[in-house]
């Protein structure tokens, strides 16, 4: 009957679980319109899962800070930065008593899902809980998700390049203590809204940018150079539309993007060819300038906006066998190539990335190579977009750049 309410699953039934019991659960759950939708072992399976999503959604919340009440948040911070600094000493005198408080607390937990429960949860509200929990563990994971394989491993290489740092500040400056209280206050804060307007106000100085990146041995600002590059592109894209079409409104017009990514890698003792990048150089994977770049199977094209609306023409990301040019091959070869070979296409050069030849050495260390892929960009505009007139030497400043350009890609 609708009267029974769910016994939570935080507590040990009392004999064995059986048919009997799981028709009570589903008894327990308000006619739902997915209830007649999903099968029966589903709904039962959502029943038993449901107070340990009481749980954990609670939990999320809190680290999260997503709670209505701060309150339980500055209470954790207070009971995490106690047993840090505290715990030998409330270990060797309260330990007793610290048993009897985890059974207090799991207590607590289990009466507040009871009252949870009280009121029948309809299947709607147990998808609901799921929803929250899925997006409130996105955004936890958020800063481990963006990270790549070769980005972990690059983080691993800096690291432990820096143990001696590590080692010196634990033995002369800061306990191993404070240093984990720090770590965590940093975890259980980041969060919350005061931290993120911090982090966005210090992210704008340069050096504290540079002083992560060489802690860290990444990049960060890596996406934001990839918008940059296409905000660039977006402008002069408009301006060479509205060069083109004049006055007329409501133009569209569709214009060609070659996209050119670089892989770049360096040849490690012992090892072998890996895309293992040295903190200070540039990044495994970067453009013609190169700032870094996400690599070819995470490298997505703006979202339309402002009239401009990116597609790739493309099916896949090609790699140029010529290299921009630098490799000589024959003319009836092809240019490029889907899958290509692991070394294939590569400009090899010394530990520096000076002395570029297409072949390899005993003396080179560092080597890269180039894929490309083509995409359209549709401009629409119902009123004169705003861009930058051309002036007389617009021509002869533009052929000036492009040779700049050109000078670059050959020394780099």
């Amino acid at each position: 009957s609708k009267n029974k309410h769910i016994r939570s699953a935080l507590r040990k039934r009392r004999g064995k679980l059986s048919a009997q019991t799981y028709e009570e659960d589903q008894e327990a759950i308000l006619s739902s319109p997915l209830l007649t939708s999903t099968p029966k072992t589903v709904s039962r399976s959502l029943v038993r899962l449901y107070p340990y999503l009481i749980v954990v959604d609670n939990f999320l919340s809190i680290i999260t800070w997503s709670n209505d009440n701060v309150s339980a948040n500055l209470l954790g911070i207070f009971l995490f930065t106690v047993c840090v600094l505290y715990f030998g000493f409330i270990t060797r005198y309260f330990g007793h008593l610290m048993i009897v408080g985890i059974i207090w607390v799991y207590l607590l937990i289990d009466k507040h899902v009871q009252e949870t429960m009280a009121s029948c949860p309809s299947l709607d509200d147990i998808i609901h809980v799921m929803d929250r929990v899925s997006m409130k563990s996105s955004a936890v994971l958020s800063p481990i998700t963006i990270l790549s394989a070769q980005d972990v491993r690059r983080l691993l290489f800096t690291i432990a390049f820096l143990s001696p740092v590590y080692i010196f500040l634990t033995v002369f400056v800061l306990s191993p203590n404070y240093l984990m209280l720090i770590g965590g206050l940093y975890v259980l804060t980041y969060h919350s809204k005061l931290i993120r307007r911090m982090r966005r106000y210090l992210w704008k100085f340069r050096v504290v940018r540079l002083l992560v990146f060489f802690i860290t041995g990444l990049d960060l600002g890596g996406p934001d150079n990839n918008r940059r590059l296409f905000a660039s592109v977006n402008k002069k894209i408009r301006s060479f539309v509205w060069n083109e079409v004049g006055n007329t409104s409501n133009t569209k017009k569709t214009v060609l993007f070659k996209v050119a990514l670089f892989e770049n890698q360096r040849r490690w003792l012992g090892i072998g060819w890996t895309s293992t990048m040295l903190s200070y150089e540039r990044a495994s994977w970067t453009d013609e300038f190169l700032n870094t770049s996400p690599s070819p199977e995470v490298f997505t094209l703006p979202e339309e906006q402002s009239g401009m609306a990116w597609e790739w023409h493309d099916k896949d990301w090609m790699l140029d066998l010529t290299n921009d040019g630098i490799i000589q091959l024959p003319a009836s070869a092809a240019k490029t190539k889907v899958k290509p070979g692991a070394d294939e296409g590569f400009i090899y050069y010394d530990n520096t990335w000076n002395n570029p030849s297409a072949t390899d050495t005993y003396k080179k260390y560092t080597r890269r190579r180039r894929w490309i892929r083509t995409a359209t960009v549709t401009t629409t505009y119902d009123d004169e977009p705003t861009v930058e007139k051309p002036t007389p030497n617009s021509h002869a400043l533009k052929s000036e750049e492009n040779n700049r350009v050109r000078k670059r890609k050959s020394v780099i």
